[in-house]
């Protein structure tokens, strides 16, 4: 491995962490900014509107824009996107303008995602990029941690908006010191051009690799979301042990993320998948039917692990499944995939307790994770790489 392949991976790791930044500034900084605004605190829910239409925007059309742009200068441009969005939070006065701020806050962190994705999947190894989305996770564990140093020293919530804002600039100046590097390192494949997004939709592959985004994200996101509530409500765990068990879950999916980074080498990434998926049919079993507290706990800390190297590795076996010319479309809509699964499953779930009680998130859970398993087997068989 070349000294600026390893310089590359390093700037992909800090990127990443910055991707996870933002996530983690505004779950503490929502109760101070909706007063510094003066709307409802439920107002929250349009913000992440204009948020996720932006990452919509910004991850459907990725191979489409990578296709008449550098890939560094697309990034370097999405960071400057970004910075100025977070700085626009810290010191916009005004409600409407925030909530563009939002979109375009969505629309430079879609394109980060997207564009790095396609090339971290292009260019490294499965472990890298599980070690790649382990960063994100750095990211979002340091955000809020960056806002509560501020407030208990007496500092603005702005402040927190402020060093993000001012870390996504400069990364902005090191995607433009560095344009030369980023470039497709597998020569073979440089020369082939990305294939339109109409011709890409054609793929069978492709879209089974969108519903399985779909589907995965947003069980993963439905678990960590619901858990806490299934945890007190329904099985009467009082709050303290309720908040450390969800933490498990989370901190399970991180560390995962960093330990298969490791196993990824020494193992097949299909062997492995599949063993995870069968982990998640498992741990979302266990905490079904709920045979005692310690075995719904054990479910907990199976699906963190599990889910842990779904997503990147992937997101690393696009391209050869799809073709390389079709890679950067697919990871784009994946993507948006993952980002839709993510608010409406979580939802849809939700909504089912008007109908049923809490405990039928759990079942749902186990489906979801079946059909999950299913769809893997079916494009793991009809579609098959060799990583």
């Amino acid at each position: 491995m070349s000294k600026h392949q390893l310089l590359l991976i390093l700037i992909c790791f800090i990127a990443f962490i910055s991707l996870g930044l933002p996530d983690g500034l505004l779950g503490i900084s929502w109760p101070y900014i909706y007063k510094h605004y003066g709307v409802s605190l439920d107002s929250l829910g349009l913000l992440l509107m204009f948020f996720t239409a932006g990452y919509l925007t910004a991850s459907i059309n990725s191979g489409y824009v990578m296709s008449k742009m550098k890939l560094g200068t697309l990034l370097s441009l999405s960071c400057a996107i970004t910075g100025i969005s977070l700085l626009g939070y810290a010191f916009s006065g005004d409600w409407i303008i925030l909530l563009v701020m939002a979109y375009f806050l969505g629309l430079g962190g879609g394109a980060i995602d997207a564009s790095i994705n396609t090339f971290a999947a292009s260019n490294f190894s499965t472990s890298v990029v599980n070690w790649l989305h382990a960063f994100y996770g750095v990211g979002a564990t340091l955000g809020p941690l960056i806002t509560t140093f501020y407030l208990i020293n007496d500092f603005s919530w702005a402040s927190g908006y402020i060093t993000v804002a001012f870390i996504q600039i400069f990364l902005s100046i090191l995607f433009l010191l560095t344009l030369k590097w980023w470039k497709n390192q597998r020569k073979e494949e440089e020369a082939k051009p990305m294939t339109r997004g109409k011709k890409t939709l054609s793929l069978r592959s492709a879209w089974l690799s969108i519903f399985i985004f779909f589907i995965y994200t947003g069980t993963e996101i439905s678990v960590g979301q619901w858990l806490f509530t299934i945890l007190t409500k329904s099985r009467m765990l009082p709050e303290a042990t309720a908040g450390i068990w969800t933490s498990a879950y989370w901190g399970s999916l991180t560390a995962g993320r960093i330990v298969f980074g490791f196993i990824m080498v020494k193992f097949s990434v299909h062997k492995v998948l599949t063993a995870c998926l069968g982990g998640i049919v498992l741990g979302a079993t266990l905490i079904a039917i709920n045979i005692f507290e310690l075995s719904t706990l054990a479910g907990i800390v199976i699906i963190g692990i599990s889910v842990a190297p779904i997503f990147p590795s992937l997101i690393a076996m696009t391209p050869e499944r799809v073709g390389q010319n079709h890679a950067a479309n697919v990871v784009g809509y994946q993507i948006s995939a993952a980002m839709l699964g993510g608010a409406l499953l979580p939802g849809f779930a939700g909504l089912m307790t008007d109908y049923f009680s809490i405990e039928v998130i759990n079942i749902i859970h186990v489906v979801e994770a079946l059909v999950l398993l299913i769809l893997y087997l079916i494009i793991s068989k009809k579609y098959p790489v060799k990583r």
